[in-house]
């Protein structure tokens, strides 16, 4: 394939699609074009093709794929930002007024606090439900799974609990779960949507999830969502494991020096997902996956997939990441 036309015409076509959304040119069916994702495969393939039979017709499948591909990931991406622009000040408001309105309400444990009415198709429809585990003697690790449909989500303060987490939705509800090992004592909580009901209805933005966590275990985080931003400053935390999928997203991701090693699996299919690393820690990247717009400034190349930064081998603390993606944009910044 020729990289360079096809990156030229990549960022050209997908420059003029956000051109055109701002402008209000753009009035397209995106749930039709992204049901038709699977034809990018196709492409690929014959474009893989043609070029080992060293074939002209090479030239046009690559210029049909730069084209395709920033149309299949703007159908992901553009619609759920126009989403979250179009009902973000809506949303706002109606929170604000849910925290005024129900001071004198009771906050009970894992138990949802519903206010508005019941009709999940009104943007200004929400429940909002707090879910708190106590700290429980020596707690020398904690493993957290998270699983979310389409919103916003946070992790990032610290809470003396174990964990504080506040749902807001429009649609569906959460449900939080917690087992210790009878053994050794480490709580996995399990915080996710009940029977999967939260994703966009209407236009409307599902849910949006704050969670704080204690800052005293070594964690273990395993986070998987579905469309919409995701917020996770983790460098307050020590945190050994980071499991990160996403389908179509918005990430950001800040790491600290608290562990001396940290491994960091990430997966994501139509994504943009930026990972920030201290200075002082020594990086190594591992990239999977096909079409993906990588930006590793300042990091050594290793081989055509792993890149790390320099001084990895002496580096006291190092963090290692697995990035395996579709159509995404994965960057690394140090800090």
């Amino acid at each position: 394939m020729n990289r360079g036309l096809f990156w030229g015409i990549f960022f050209v076509t997908i420059g003029l699609l956000f051109l055109a959304r701002n402008l209000g040119w753009l009035a397209i069916d995106w749930e039709t074009i992204r049901n038709l994702w699977p034809l990018l495969l196709i492409l690929a393939g014959v474009n893989l093709i043609l070029e080992r039979q060293r074939s002209q017709a090479a030239i046009a499948t690559t210029v049909l794929l730069a084209i395709a591909a920033p149309v299949a990931l703007f159908s992901f991406v553009g619609r759920h930002h126009d989403d979250w622009n179009n009902n973000r000040d809506r949303w706002e408001y109606r929170s604000d007024d849910n925290e005024n309105d129900n001071n004198d309400q009771d906050d009970n444990d894992n138990d949802a606090t519903d206010s508005g009415d019941d009709d999940e198709d009104d943007i200004s429809t929400s429940s909002v439900s707090k879910f708190v585990e106590s700290m429980e003697g020596e707690t020398p690790e904690a493993v957290l799974k998270f699983g979310g449909g389409a919103g916003r989500f946070s992790i990032g303060e610290t809470t003396t609990n174990l964990i504080d987490a506040e749902a807001k939705q429009t649609v569906g509800t959460y449900k939080m779960a917690v087992d210790r090992d009878p053994t050794t004592r480490i709580p996995t909580i399990e915080l996710k949507p009940n029977e999967g009901k939260t994703e966009y209805k209407g236009g409307k933005l599902a849910n949006r999830i704050d969670i704080k966590l204690n800052d005293k275990p070594i964690w273990t985080l395993d986070l998987g969502l579905g469309a919409g931003e995701g917020d996770f400053d983790l460098s307050r935390y020590s945190v050994k494991n980071l499991k990160v999928q996403a389908g179509a997203a918005d990430i950001d991701i800040k790491l600290g020096d608290r562990a001396d090693l940290v491994t960091v699996d990430l997966q994501a299919g139509v994504a943009s997902m930026v990972v920030q690393v201290p200075q002082g820690v020594g990086c190594r990247v591992e990239k999977q996956g096909g079409m993906n717009v990588n930006q590793l400034d300042g990091f050594d190349e290793i081989s055509d997939r792993v890149m790390q930064t320099p001084g990895y081998d002496g580096a006291k603390k190092k963090i290692n990441i697995v990035f395996n993606g579709g159509i995404s944009r994965f960057k690394v910044e140090r800090y």
